[in-house]
């Protein structure tokens, strides 16, 4: 396809007549990408996005942040006796001092008779002895072998 003097003519005519570039494409048979580069080639006056761009909003000023409260100076008496607490003692450890307990739960944790089996613990476990049998499961050699 060759930009003939009349093809020229046309595209400028129709270019400034205010039709759409793929309008003018369809009218002279070419793509409307060849009409917007020939548009731009000749210098013609360009056209406005038909796209239309949302507003943005306004940008927000930064708003300054009150200082921070200072502490009071005067401390109130009352709070100057400081009452000792007892040291943390472990999650198992018995109230009677007799070892550890077992934490296996009974129960339904939302129900009210739920508790832990209380039983001692086995040194280093958290479980009883007949729970630490349900909890830690070993693999006999024979079960590995047969597989």
């Amino acid at each position: 396809m060759t930009w003939t003097e009349e093809r020229v003519a046309e595209l400028s005519r129709l270019w400034e007549s205010g039709y759409s570039a793929s309008a003018i494409g369809k009218l002279l048979g070419v793509s409307k990408n060849a009409v917007v580069g020939k548009a731009h080639r000749m210098r013609l006056s360009s056209r406005p996005s038909p796209i239309k761009r949302e507003q943005r909003a306004p940008r927000r000023q930064p708003v300054m942040m009150p200082d921070k409260p200072k502490p009071a100076a005067k401390v109130d008496e009352d709070i100057k006796a400081i009452v000792p607490m007892a040291p943390p003692r472990p999650l198992n450890t018995r109230r009677d001092g007799k070892g550890p307990k077992c934490l296996w739960p009974l129960g339904d944790p939302g129900d009210p008779d739920f508790h832990f089996c209380g039983a001692p613990a086995i040194h280093g476990k958290p479980y009883c002895e007949s729970h630490c049998a349900k909890a830690y499961i070993t693999k006999n050699k024979s079960d590995s072998e047969a597989a």
